[in-house]
């Protein structure tokens, strides 16, 4: 009811064919079967363009993962995820590509 189209991957090695398209926004949960969410924020930014808003998903709090994140300007959403929290996100991600267009 939020306007998009997910589509989901466990890990870089298994990220969909986006030949037709590009991704709009990049959610990426920090713990994921063989990697970290970082990784694929940047496996996607490294084919899709440095500009795709992201943002990682995590319970840990630690100012190292905080710091990896800004690294990549990619946006911290914290566990236990409250739904609010992620549309209003979403929203600013939606708000940075129309002000880049």
């Amino acid at each position: 009811g939020w306007g998009c189209t997910v589509l989901t991957a466990t890990g870089s090695a298994t990220l969909p064919d986006l030949s037709h398209t590009q991704p709009n926004i990049i959610l990426a949960d920090y713990h994921l079967d063989n990697e970290v969410g970082l990784d694929v924020i940047a496996a996607l930014r490294a084919r899709y363009g440095d500009a795709i808003p992201a943002i990682l998903i995590t319970a840990d709090r630690s100012n190292e993962v905080r710091a990896q994140a800004e690294a990549l300007t990619a946006m911290v959403l914290s566990k236990p995820l409250r739904p609010a929290s992620l549309r209003t996100l979403l929203t600013r991600c939606r708000q940075m590509l129309a002000a880049a267009e």
